[in-house]
């Protein structure tokens, strides 16, 4: 007996299927627009507390373009879902630490001394999870994949050029009101483009660069390596520009783990020796002016103010370590401890260390998963490496880097402005994305087409 198959309609479902995964070019856009406002802050806070907001908390209810945009992109996927009645082509992936950590935070309401706060701060978290599901569920392709690190890519290339003409032009201590964008400079003369602090724009430059640095070294298109090495060049000396300790450190040492693993790996191209030495000549010169003010030179108090911040937070802790003080309440919980005698005259602001300031708000439980939030990301970028995938694999480690050099910085600083969360919280959605993708490809998602298939679209046995 012998069995003719023919598979041509088949052929032509697979690829109709894999094309209704794809982002619609609506979807680009408001994904690019969303993203790329992020860092430019084109936004607008409700019931506003400045005086709360002025000691680091989460000052209002914010809405934002990246909120307008979220609200399009899931009308889009539910429509779209609706017309094409497809069944989901993989398992939803809901992020079950962030869902706990979320809990944490609402729960964290009822010990708050202004609930209020603790709501503000859950609804930001609420939009950013919001974003982290989105680009979990809904990059599915590789196209999007490396369509989203190009709006990373964009996004810093502006960034950086904002930086850069601050340097040029800007006035020390002045703010410059560029349209519904505000851009300033310290008074010590760093400049912070358009997040209003060099710590914050440093931050949000070194989460970013490491994985638009990979697609440099990947079998994209030639456009695409040239953008991504632009953005990169550009980025490492606008971080190097702000200043901040704890992003150079974020981008030296994720930059490390990339290239000792590509390299023992042997996927480290030979020309990266040559563009490593030429970068470290272009930012010597911004790195010894880092190294001149920012470590031996006068801080203004910075490193001081962080220790006496961190006595206070081990104090409050010790008070309240299993249930917290409610999210956004730290400093009002903390004013009490920062009036005694041995921290009257210091520096009084939000915990600068973002471990410590959640167990503060949140209690064990909400550090507990928070924690998980962080070592899910890494755990999925280092899973997407073993899989030896030449696109998927570096991209994979490059996010898990971002995240790590990005723990490293949260030690430091208090990390919950808009720009801060809602970053992070996409990198995490993407290397969700990058896991599944690697996953379901592996596990073979669209599986080999059963006999009974292959004759109903026109086989003859």
């Amino acid at each position: 007996m012998s069995i003719a198959i023919s598979t041509t309609g088949l052929h032509q479902q697979t690829l109709v299927s894999r094309s209704s995964l794809r982002l619609s070019r609506l979807e680009r856009a408001a994904l690019c627009v969303g993203l790329v406002e992020i860092p430019l802050q084109i936004d607008k806070y409700f019931l506003f507390h400045e005086r709360d907001a002025d000691l680091g908390a989460v000052g209002g209810i914010n809405v934002s373009i990246t909120t307008c945009c979220l609200v399009v992109l899931y009308w889009l996927w539910f429509a779209g879902a609706a017309i094409r009645r497809q069944p989901c082509s993989r398992s939803t992936v809901f992020g079950v630490p962030m869902l706990a950590y979320l809990v944490s935070v609402a729960v964290s309401i009822v010990a708050a001394p202004l609930p209020l706060l603790s709501v503000f701060d859950l609804v930001l978290l609420l939009q950013a999870y919001a974003l982290f599901f989105y680009m979990a569920n809904r990059i599915q392709t590789r196209e999007d994949l490396i369509f989203s690190l190009l709006v990373f890519a964009g996004s810093l290339l502006i960034q950086s050029f904002l930086i850069f003409g601050l340097v040029l032009t800007g006035t020390p201590g002045e703010e410059t009101q560029v349209g519904p964008i505000l851009l300033s400079v310290w008074e010590d003369g760093r400049p912070a483009g358009s997040m209003q602090s060099p710590v914050l724009a440093g931050s949000v430059l070194a989460i970013t660069v490491l994985p638009v640095a990979t697609l440099t070294m990947l079998t994209v298109s030639r456009r695409t390596r040239q953008l991504a090495a632009l953005a990169t060049g550009c980025g490492l000396f606008a971080i190097l520009l702000t200043q901040t300790r704890g992003a150079i450190l974020t981008t030296v040492l994720g930059g490390t783990l990339i290239g000792g693993a590509l390299l023992m790996r042997g996927w480290l191209p030979k020309w990266t020796l040559f563009v490593a030495v030429l970068l470290a000549g272009i930012c010597a010169y911004p790195l010894m002016r880092v190294i001149e003010k920012r470590v031996r030179g006068d801080d203004g108090g910075s490193a001081i103010a962080r220790k006496h911040h961190a006595a206070i937070a081990l104090e409050m802790i010790n008070d309240q370590p299993l249930f917290g003080y409610g999210a956004g309440n730290c400093h009002l919980a903390g004013q009490k401890y920062a009036d005694q005698g041995a921290y009257r005259s210091e520096w009084y602001y939000t915990i600068h260390c973002k471990y410590l300031l959640v167990w503060i708000e949140t209690g064990i439980a909400g550090l507990a998963t928070f924690l998980l939030v962080l070592f899910n990301g890494i755990r999925q970028g280092v899973l997407t490496w073993l899989r030896h995938d030449r696109l998927l694999a570096p991209i994979g480690l490059a996010l898990a880097a971002a995240v790590v050099g990005h723990m490293l910085h949260m030690f430091v600083d208090v990390f919950n402005s808009r720009t801060q969360v809602q970053t992070l919280w996409a990198v995490l959605g993407m290397v969700a994305a990058v896991y599944e993708l690697g996953r379901q490809e592996t596990l073979g998602a669209s599986p080999a087409p059963s006999f009974r298939q292959m004759t109903s679209q026109g086989g003859a046995v």
